[in-house]
């Protein structure tokens, strides 16, 4: 399954893109294709940036990690083409945050959100909604915390 809306280059690293060129959509997670899809669709005035590095920009890492990344680690779902990380020009990420808990009907297959200045969100094997910030730190399921 390819996305709609993203190209293979906005979702694997350069080096990756470079040995496999469409055949690297074999490594990212349908779940993950079919959400982003889905959120672009919804939140589709301007862009939604995934990598950036294909046009010259300096995003190449908010896809598939691999361990040449200086994000890379072994437990975090980029390294599984689990996850992606975005950011959008006409949104936010708390207002897209809290539409996908509001309507987690609409977005099944994610299971894991971020609390950062970006929207990170993972396709990871679980049964329930995982909200979380950028230490580890876990919340409630069906709300983002309010700041203090």
């Amino acid at each position: 399954m390819k996305s709609k809306y993203f190209k293979i280059h906005e979702l694997v690293p350069k080096k990756m893109y470079d040995r496999y060129g469409q055949k690297a959509w074999r490594y990212v997670d349908v779940r993950l294709i079919e959400s982003i899809d889905k959120l672009k669709e919804h939140f589709n005035l301007g862009t939604m940036t995934i990598n950036n590095y294909f046009w010259g920009g300096d995003r190449e890492w908010s896809g598939i990690r691999t361990p040449e990344s200086k994000y890379y680690s072994y437990g975090s779902q980029h390294s599984y083409a689990n996850a992606i990380d975005a950011v959008f020009s006409h949104y936010n990420a708390e207002e897209i945050r809290n539409y996908i808990i509001d309507n987690k009907d609409l977005f099944p297959y994610i299971k894991g959100i971020e609390l950062a200045e970006w929207l990170h969100i993972d396709v990871r094997n679980e049964d329930e909604l995982v909200i979380f910030d950028t230490k580890g730190k876990v919340y409630d399921k069906n709300r983002i915390p309010t700041k203090s």
